[in-house]
């Protein structure tokens, strides 16, 4: 298997960032950021709906190499290396929460 990077690009890195809860990324990785809606409803919000559509356009992208199973992903950003499959199990389902919250209801 080859090892593949993931970069996380703004505007998806801003809404992380936007919701780091008891740590950071750098720090403790995926488990570091709040997958709450209504947390992440707040940074759709004040972000905007050019921002929330590229946010989205790039959790599909990650999500389509994640999926990829033929290499190991990892990401300096998200601190987070998926080498087996609950680890790359944890990063989709990571990513699908982000997602679920970008447009749950009651979006603007």
């Amino acid at each position: 298997m080859v090892d593949i990077e993931l970069d996380v690009p703004a505007p998806l890195r801003d809404c992380l960032t936007y919701c780091e809860d008891e740590c950071v990324l750098d720090c403790c990785g995926i488990a570091a950021v709040s997958t709450n809606p209504t947390l992440i409803a707040a940074w759709r919000d004040q972000a905007g709906p050019v921002a929330v559509a590229e946010a989205r356009r790039q959790i599909a992208e990650l999500t389509g190499v994640v999926q990829d199973r033929s290499r190991k992903v990892m990401s300096r950003r998200l601190n987070h290396y998926a080498h087996d499959e609950p680890s790359r199990r944890a990063l989709l389902d990571f990513l699908a929460a982000i997602d679920a919250g970008l447009t749950a209801v009651g979006r603007r």
